[in-house]
């Protein structure tokens, strides 16, 4: 149950600051250039909260940090 609400946490983050890191895009319509939009993008709170919130969901779906022997010995 612990990892469903992880994974619907992370999904749900990863999603809002994609969202918003999107939105940042249209500085390029006011006529800045790439690489100081991406810079501007790289500094915000919403590009890490999408990265940890992708190494959370990549964590709990490829099931890692979770020792299967453990089980084993309770059998």
């Amino acid at each position: 149950m612990f990892r469903l609400f992880l994974f619907l946490m992370s999904y749900g983050l990863l999603i809002l600051s994609v969202g918003n890191l999107i939105l940042y895009l249209n500085y390029r319509t006011l006529g800045y250039t790439w690489t100081v939009v991406f810079k501007f993008m790289a500094q915000t709170t919403a590009f890490y909260v999408a990265i940890g919130s992708a190494v959370v969901l990549c964590a709990v779906v490829l099931d890692l940090g979770y020792d299967k022997t453990i089980n084993k010995d309770k059998m």
